[in-house]
């Protein structure tokens, strides 16, 4: 989770105030958290247990507006990696990395009654969601190369990668019927109309030493059929003339 712009790891307690890295080697990491717990999972159920134990221990607090407010934004990430049936050898390996963000709600302390830690919260809660509509402005702006600015907030930091470039971007805007939420329900809408527009370039993502074998092997094979084509055509001319 996020809280208070500081990164803290739900799976291992003791692990607070982790640092966001960049990993630039090819092949490497890209944006990371140094030393956050990693659980390898083999079924939907493995995730939830982990997502059910992480939750368990999320900031949460009682708000005039929600009695069980989350303080925090929290992120699970999943890294998935395949490969072609019957490569032993993991030459066709691709990676993908999926965040899944539950982000907190920005909130007016007007209508939260929010006072203390619950004020300062709240405070960090907005700024980081006011960094992250800026950096989607940057990136949705029409005439382009508008900086970015990522580091602005822990949050944005974390999502370098999934916002623009490389990626799939999907937001989902939890929203309520109530006459009494109608402002923050149009903001919210307003901050998913500007996530929409944002421009994605996904490509697959392998290994560059694997991918370079790969492109030899395809290469290999356009050969071996190129020859065995003109051998094909060199018997029939043998067998007429």
């Amino acid at each position: 989770e996020i809280y208070n712009e500081k990164v803290k790891d739900l799976l291992m307690p003791d692990n607070e105030d982790l640092q966001i890295r960049e990993d630039t080697a090819l092949g490497g990491r890209g944006i990371h958290v140094e030393g956050l717990f990693e659980s390898p999972v083999r079924s939907c159920g493995d995730v939830l247990a982990l997502i059910e134990k992480a939750q368990a221990r999320r900031a949460v607090g009682q708000t005039n507006m929600n009695e069980h407010s989350s303080r925090s934004h929290a992120v699970v990430t999943l890294k998935v990696a395949s490969c072609d049936c019957g490569d032993a050898e993991g030459i066709t390996l691709t990676v993908s990395k999926l965040h899944l963000i539950d982000l907190a709600g920005s909130e007016r302390q007007k209508a939260t009654g929010a006072t203390g830690d619950r004020l300062k919260e709240g405070a960090q809660i907005n700024l980081s969601l006011s960094a992250l509509g800026n950096v989607i402005a940057a990136l949705t702006d029409a005439k382009g190369g508008r900086h970015v600015p990522y580091r602005d907030s822990k949050l944005t930091r974390l999502l370098q990668d999934s916002l623009g470039g490389n990626s799939y971007t999907v937001m989902i805007c939890n929203v309520s019927p109530a006459k009494i939420n109608a402002e923050e329900i149009l903001s919210s809408l307003r901050f998913a109309e500007r996530a929409k527009k944002i421009q994605n370039k996904a490509a697959v993502n392998r290994d560059p030493k694997s991918e370079k074998i790969l492109e030899l092997m395809r290469e290999n094979q356009a050969l071996l059929a190129k020859v065995g084509r003109l051998e094909t055509h060199i018997s029939h001319l043998e067998q007429n003339y």
